[in-house]
C-alpha cells in the first residue's frame, strides 16, 4: 500500500502542473484505481478518454518507467482490499427479462449505498474526520456551503451544528445574498464545502474566495483533485456511485452526520447545555407536532 500511496500523492501534488490531457488521465486514475489494476494501458486510456501516449507521458512525469511497474502497485493495493459490495451488486443485477427485476434492482441499490458508506469510514477518512473536528472546534466562524444536490448534506450539518454552537454560517444565497454571507471571512475562520461532479459554480466560487482570504477549507467531495478539494486543508473523498441516473450523496451526508456526532461527543457539558436550551426554544415556538 505504501508505494501505491506514494503514486497517489504524487498525482495529486503534481496535478496543477500537468497538461489538460494528463490531468484528465490523472483524474480518472485517482477516481478509479481498481481500473488500473484490471485493465490494459490501452483500455484504461480509452476509459479515461485520452490516447495511450498520454498515460505514458503521465507515468514519466511522476517517475514511473513502465506500465507493468505502474500497474503492479495498483494490483497489490487491490489484493489488500476486502470484497466490494459494489462488485456483489453488479453480480446481482438482473436482465430486463428477469421476473424479479425490480427486487434485484433495489437489492443492487442497497448494496451500492452500503459500499459507499463503508468506504467513507475507512481508516484514512476516519483520521481525516478527527482532524476536521479539531479545526472546526478552533475556528472563529464555520461557513458551510453545498449547492444543488449537495445542499441537503450542507443544510443538515448546519442545522444540527447550530443546536450546540453559535458560530455556524450556512452559505445558501437566499434573496441573492450569496456573496454577502461570505463577508468578513478570513484566516481565523473555516469553510466546509460539499460537492461532486458536475460541480456547482457557486460552490467553487465560494471555495476560491475563501482560499483568497486565507481561510482553510474542509472539502467533502468525490475526488482528490476536484475544484473544491485540490488545495483543501482536509479532504474527505467519498463515493457517489449510484445505480440510478443521478449520483448518490448518501456517503457525503453520512460524513456530515458523523462530524456532528463527533463534535457533540467532544463538546462535553457545554454542548449538552446548549442543546437543551435549543430544545426549550423549539418547544416555546411549538415547533413539533405531537400526537
Amino acid at each position: 500500500m505504501g508505494l501505491y500511496s506514494d503514486l497517489r500523492e504524487k498525482l495529486i501534488s503534481d496535478y496543477a502542473k500537468l497538461s489538460p490531457q494528463m490531468q484528465k488521465a490523472a483524474r480518472y486514475i485517482l477516481d478509479h484505481p481498481n481500473e488500473v489494476a484490471l485493465r490494459s494501458m490501452r483500455a484504461l486510456a480509452a476509459a479515461a478518454g485520452v490516447p495511450p501516449s498520454t498515460i505514458t507521458r503521465l507515468m514519466n512525469a511522476i517517475g514511473v518507467e513502465t506500465w507493468q511497474e505502474f500497474r503492479d502497485h495498483y494490483q497489490t493495493r487491490l489484493l489488500d482490499q476486502p470484497t466490494s459490495y459494489a462488485q456483489r451488486a453488479r453480480e446481482t443485477q438482473s436482465t430486463e427479462h428477469d421476473a424479479n427485476r425490480d427486487e434485484h434492482l433495489l437489492e443492487s441499490i442497497a448494496r451500492t449505498e452500503i459500499d459507499n458508506i463503508g468506504a467513507a469510514f475507512s481508516p484514512e477518512l476516519v483520521a481525516g474526520m478527527i482532524q476536521a473536528c479539531g479545526a472546526i472546534e478552533s475556528a472563529r466562524n464555520v461557513y458551510i456551503v453545498g449547492r444543488g444536490a449537495a445542499y441537503p448534506a450542507a443544510y443538515q450539518f448546519a442545522y444540527a451544528y447550530r443546536l450546540f454552537r453559535d458560530n455556524g454560517v450556512l452559505v445558501d444565497g437566499h434573496s441573492g445574498a450569496f456573496g454577502d454571507e461570505l463577508r468578513g471571512i478570513g484566516r481565523r475562520d473555516l469553510m466546509i464545502a460539499v460537492g461532486a461532479k458536475p460541480y456547482i459554480r457557486d460552490t467553487v466560487r465560494a471555495v476560491d474566495f475563501a482560499r483568497a482570504q486565507h481561510c482553510p477549507v474542509i472539502a467533502i467531495s468525490d475526488s482528490d483533485v476536484s475544484p473544491i478539494a485540490l488545495d483543501a486543508m482536509t479532504k474527505l473523498v467519498v463515493r457517489d456511485t449510484s445505480q440510478s441516473f443521478f449520483q448518490s450523496f448518501t456517503a457525503a451526508l453520512s460524513v456530515m452526520q458523523a462530524l456532528v456526532a463527533l463534535l457533540v461527543a467532544r463538546g462535553g457539558h457545554k454542548a449538552l447545555q446548549r442543546i437543551a436550551a435549543a430544545e426549550e426554544q423549539l418547544a416555546a415556538f411549538d415547533t413539533y407536532f405531537e400526537d
